[in-house]
């Protein structure tokens, strides 16, 4: 699509010469035929400054053309490089911010295990004390087998009692436990994602750092290369320009030289 809007262009600078040729032609033609004591030869040079100044309008306007695309791209390559250096600075913002997350899911995580220890201990203690019971009723029970079963359950009963409320301890501290170690593992799945997600997010600032300082030394050197160009090809057309003039030069130092 690029070559066919290009081939347009050039299409249309030729239409346009093409204009002016006419024009230019037309002006000649009525010089030529209306009552003007000028000779064909003057025509000529009328005709030959016209089509000098078209042709020059022709060329100069393309080579604005063309330093105008040029500029463009120039204009385009910096927008590129600014929403890059953007897309960069949102990296760092976002590192920043999973940082500030992953040190708070560290801290809940060593808190849930800190608390997830004293409760282990707590159950222990209380399955502890409901063993001691129980074995201290079996022991009495033993004990006073050779009694009658009412003197057995009199003596058992208080700590039958005690018992009762021992298992319901040691049942809620077992489930408070339970409870407390899956908080405690959900905690640590998330600061592991969370770590992953930090992760990925310093690998691809790395990656995109590492592009974006690539890019921006590369724009530098060919801003340099278009400025140096640029001052070559202004000079190189002045000295051609220049240079076209040589014979005419010459033949005047030749002149001067004979006249001395």
């Amino acid at each position: 699509m690029v070559a066919r809007r290009h081939k347009k262009k050039s299409a249309k600078h030729r239409n346009r010469g093409s204009g002016h040729d006419s024009i230019a032609n037309k002006i000649i033609h009525e010089i030529i035929n209306a009552k003007y004591d000028i000779t064909e030869n003057e025509a000529n040079l009328v005709k030959d400054a016209l089509n000098y100044s078209t042709e020059t309008r022709t060329m100069t306007s393309l080579m604005k053309k063309d330093l105008e695309s040029v500029t463009s791209s120039i204009f385009k390559s910096r927008r590129k490089l600014i929403e890059k250096k953007v897309s960069v600075d949102i990296l760092k913002a976002s590192i920043k911010e999973k940082k500030d997350i992953v040190k708070k899911a560290s801290s809940y995580v060593s808190h849930m295990k800190t608390k997830l220890t004293n409760e282990k201990i707590q159950m222990l203690n209380t399955q502890k004390g409901l063993l001691e019971i129980t074995k201290a009723i079996d022991d009495i029970t033993k004990v006073t087998s050779k009694l009658s079963d009412a003197d057995a359950d009199a003596a058992t009963y208080g700590l039958k009692a005690s018992l009762i409320a021992k298992e319901a301890n040691s049942k809620k501290a077992e489930v408070q436990y339970n409870s407390t170690e899956k908080l405690a593992n959900q905690a640590a799945n998330r600061h592991d994602d969370a770590v992953k997600s930090l992760e990925k997010l310093e690998r691809s600032f790395a990656h995109e750092s590492s592009n974006l300082k690539i890019i921006t030394d590369n724009m530098k050197d060919a801003f340099d290369t278009l400025t140096n160009t640029y001052n070559d090809v202004k000079d190189l057309s002045l000295s051609l320009l220049d240079e076209a003039f040589v014979p005419e030069k010459s033949s005047q130092t030749t002149d001067t030289l004979a006249v001395q």
